[in-house]
């Protein structure tokens, strides 16, 4: 039990000089939390506004920008991570899956700081709906699940294979465009379903589309297949850090 606290002490103290660090000596500081997404929104919502009819669209955008950003920055940054921290790693010894983590969890807690504005601005404008509102804890829940175990793959191998990094960037562009960021699942044709039955994501944010806005498509079946790529995804990363971390040293 007090190894257990001690990891969690480690952990958080490595989450919190992530938190202070990225925004330090910047002009607007911790308003880039915010900025981010939202001037994300208003260019991708002034052009495909003309495309894509759904009912209040900007917001409708911001929704999904908010855990799209959560996501592709914590992956991208966490699949170098370990290779960038080598000279900690030959210096010292400590649990090497807090750096990745660390990273992951400090992005986290900057899409829950811009998720509370975004409740506050719903509630301003009279669109929570309760009690389907708190079907975003699951969904956040299995988001962060996910994006730790597959940082945890790609982090142990771009320690071996510095190619990983490179891969991971390309796959994170056609991802964005593969999974209901900008679109909901009620506007493709159903033989595609299949497509996003494989991608882990996409019940992520059509249950947080629908949780926030009402507008989200929730089809129990691909919702399964989901879940079972992402736990086996999650499963596999765990798995693959633990039998590689005792040699990153070398490769590194």
């Amino acid at each position: 039990m007090q190894g257990f606290k001690h990891y969690i002490d480690f952990l958080w103290a490595m989450t919190e000089k992530e938190i202070k660090a990225r925004y330090k000596r910047a002009v607007f500081g911790f308003l880039w939390v915010v900025l981010n997404p939202v001037l994300q929104m208003i260019i991708i919502g002034l052009i495909f506004s003309f495309f894509i009819k759904i009912p209040n669209y900007f917001l409708f955008l911001l929704v999904g920008l908010l855990p799209w950003q959560f996501f592709s920055i914590s992956l991208s940054k966490a699949t170098p991570s370990i290779v960038y921290e080598r000279s900690l790693l030959q210096k010292a010894k400590f649990p090497i899956e807090t750096i990745p983590i660390s990273l992951i969890l400090a992005n986290f807690f900057n899409m829950t700081v811009s998720l509370v504005l975004l409740f506050f601005l719903l509630g301003f404008l009279n669109k929570l709906m309760f009690p389907q509102i708190l079907l975003v804890v699951p969904a956040l829940i299995w988001l962060l699940a996910f994006t730790i175990g597959l940082s945890l793959l790609t982090a142990s191998l771009q320690v071996r294979f510095r190619d990983i990094n490179f891969f991971v960037q390309t796959l994170l562009i056609l991802w964005f465009y593969a999974t209901p960021v900008l679109y909901t699942l009620s506007l493709i044709p159903k033989t595609l379903y299949p497509l996003f039955a494989i991608n882990p994501l996409t019940s992520i944010f059509e249950i947080m589309h629908l949780s926030l806005l009402g507008q989200g498509v929730v089809n129990n079946q691909i919702v399964f297949l989901n879940l079972s790529t992402s736990v086996l995804v999650t499963f596999v990363g765990i798995f693959i850090y633990k039998r590689k971390y005792k040699f990153f040293v070398d490769w590194l």
